[in-house]
């Protein structure tokens, strides 16, 4: 019951978020280059609810890949989850397209908690997935 609560504030939170523009912050990349591997963070997006953060990313991979549905996607916009008690995070939802820099056709996945994607970024040289974590982590409890 407590993890519906939790998911149930999360939801509202992001909710409440999504009215404001994105603030995106380049991590790894370059968000105008189509042949680079970029991760991105929303910073206006952030929330934060006792041990756990959510945080809106957008992803854009150098070369195709094969997404969790066995499709093929290049780019990505995801709400990640991260538990800082485990030190874990995963996709709790995910829009994935088949072009480069957001772009083509779309198609979306929600998950709940107990089948969420890991946040991997598989083959990216600079992989940014322990480093977000630290970060969002970090984040100080804020009223929204």
């Amino acid at each position: 019951m407590k993890n519906v609560v939790l998911a149930a504030a999360l939801v509202f939170a992001v909710a409440t978020a999504a009215a404001q523009a994105p603030t995106w912050l380049t991590v790894v990349g370059d968000p105008g280059n189509a042949l680079a591997d970029t991760v991105e963070v929303d910073a206006a997006s952030a929330v934060a609810f006792e041990s756990m953060r959510l945080v809106k990313l957008r992803v854009n991979r150098a070369k195709a890949r094969n997404a969790f549905d066995g499709l093929p996607f290049q780019s990505y916009y995801s709400t990640a989850m991260f538990d800082c008690t485990q030190m874990t995070a995963w996709h709790r939802s995910v829009t994935l397209f088949d072009k480069p820099l957001w772009r083509g056709q779309m198609r979306m996945h929600e998950y709940v908690e107990r089948d969420g994607r890991d946040l991997a970024f598989a083959g990216m040289a600079e992989n940014p997935r322990d480093r977000l974590i630290k970060a969002a982590c970090a984040m100080t409890l804020q009223d929204r």
